[in-house]
Formats: structure tokens, C-alpha cells, sequence
């Protein structure tokens, strides 16, 4: 019951906090889709917002150059876009590489997009860069000294993407309350445990999903094809790995560090039939 009642509060909060952050995301996807449906530059309600080159090469040279021209902050949000993650890594590279220390960097990442190896590489250089994870459905967003954000959506058909440039204050000062409010949030990539190579990690993410789905040790195990000993095995290795004293704590920890599945939230799970 201790335990139960102890994370249940935060969870709410966040619910709600998240419900906020999605509302506000919303707003600016429709800001950015009356963008591209224009094609135009546009004023409505003192907003000034530019529709970015639809093109993906276009795209792809004007976020290089937008990240060139950092002078003091950069706060990026890479979602789940994996090339255009690889692209932004690259201009932040060498961006970093020409500019002195007083350039700082927030990198948001999903999962999917975090370039541990980029992160390690800039932190050993000297480079004032913190990177965090979240699961929120973020837009990709390139945010620049508090001047200008270039924010991109989902690809469209015809591979087009919606994607604008804002340089209007309010909006800018919009984004960045809600990217401080789901930063707040984000898990540290330094908090975030190592399960070792590609293919454990994989197998480690398929035990916590059983887990999180609730199933006994023998259903997992046998959906798994491993003995019910050695995935206890593992179950007991992954617990001890996210500093957990329970299966609950386990799931909590594991949604709470976005290594659950996408849309997945953390239920109790059961040890025996």
C-alpha cells in the first residue's frame, strides 16, 4: 500500500501536466498546418510564421543553416524521424566544432532518436550539452537564441512535410514554457541503464513489456522460447539493474525511463499462474 500510494500522486500530476503539454503541441501543429496550406508568409494576430521549403533537401539545408547561426542556446527536440535525427546530428557537430563553450545545447530525444555515442563525444570536447528523453509525441523542433524555431510535422503525401518557421515572440516564448515543461520531466541519458548490445537490449525490452502486460512467468516465458528459470533469471538481472525491490517498482522505473513500448503504461505484473 506504501508504495502504491507514493507514486500514484506523481502520476496524476503528470497525467495532467502531459494533457497540457499535448494541448499546447495541438495548437502549434495547426499554426504550422494554416502555415502550408497557405504557402505563404502570413500575420494573424500579430503571429508571423513562414512556411519552411517543403522540399526534404530544402528542409534538411535550412535546418543546417538555422543550427549554424546559434549563438548562445540551442534547445532541439528530435521525435521519432530517425534520417532527419542523423541530419541535425551532423549540423550540431559542426556547430559545436566552430563555435567556443559559451554555445549551450539541450538535446530532447525519444528513444529511437538518442545518438549516445554523438553525446559522449561533444561532452569529452568540452561542449556544454545535455540530453534527456522523454515519450511525449513531440514535433521535431529546432529552437535558436530565443529568436526564431523552425517546427516540423509528420510527412505528408508526396513526401512533403509541414514545417514553418516561427520568429513572432510569444509563440517563440510559447514553445520554449513547453519545452522547459516536459524538459523538467525528462529523464537525464545518464540515468538511463545500459542493457549492454543491440540484441539484449532488444530481448530486455520484450521481457519488460511481458511484464508490463501483466503476463505469469509461464506465458512469458514460453511466448519468449526460454525456460520460466532463465527469464526469472532475467527479470531478477533487469530489477537489480533499474534499482527496483519489486516487479511494480520495475515497471514503474522502466515506464518512467521510456523503456516500455510506445503507447504502453505501467501495470502491475504477476509472477505465477
Amino acid at each position: 500500500m506504501r508504495e502504491l500510494s507514493s507514486t500514484r500522486a506523481p502520476a496524476l500530476r503528470g497525467r495532467r501536466l502531459g494533457d497540457d503539454v499535448e494541448q499546447g503541441l495541438l495548437e502549434v501543429q495547426a499554426l504550422i498546418e494554416e502555415t502550408v496550406v497557405r504557402h505563404r508568409d502570413f500575420v494573424s494576430r500579430s503571429v508571423v510564421v513562414t512556411a519552411a521549403p517543403p522540399d526534404e533537401e530544402e528542409l534538411f539545408a535550412e535546418t543546417a543553416r538555422l543550427i549554424g547561426r546559434t549563438r548562445h542556446g540551442l534547445q532541439v527536440v528530435l521525435a521519432s524521424d530517425v534520417p532527419r535525427a542523423r541530419v541535425i546530428y551532423g549540423a550540431l557537430g559542426e556547430m559545436l566544432a566552430a563555435c567556443d563553450d559559451e554555445v549551450t545545447v539541450r538535446l530532447l530525444c525519444v528513444p529511437e532518436t538518442l545518438d549516445r555515442e554523438f553525446v559522449r563525444e561533444q561532452l569529452d570536447a568540452g561542449c556544454q550539452l545535455e540530453a534527456r528523453i522523454c515519450q511525449l509525441p513531440w514535433i521535431e523542433t529546432i529552437m535558436v537564441d530565443h529568436q526564431v524555431v523552425l517546427a516540423c510535422g509528420d510527412l505528408v503525401t508526396g513526401n512533403r512535410r509541414r514545417a514553418a518557421m516561427i520568429r513572432d515572440l510569444s509563440v517563440i516564448r510559447t514553445m520554449h514554457n513547453l519545452f522547459a515543461g516536459v524538459w523538467r520531466r525528462a529523464v537525464p541519458i545518464e540515468d538511463r541503464p545500459d542493457f549492454g548490445n543491440a540484441a539484449r537490449k532488444e530481448f530486455t525490452q520484450r521481457i519488460l513489456d511481458r511484464l508490463n502486460a501483466g503476463m505469469t512467468d509461464e506465458v512469458a516465458a514460453r511466448d519468449l522460447s526460454v525456460s520460466v528459470r532463465t527469464y526469472r533469471r532475467y527479470v531478477a538481472e533487469i530489477m537489480e539493474t533499474l534499482g527496483a525491490n519489486s516487479r511494480f517498482q520495475a515497471g514503474a522505473r522502466a515506464a518512467e525511463l521510456g523503456l516500455l513500448a510506445a503507447g504502453q503504461a505501467p501495470h502491475p505484473a504477476r509472477r505465477t499462474a
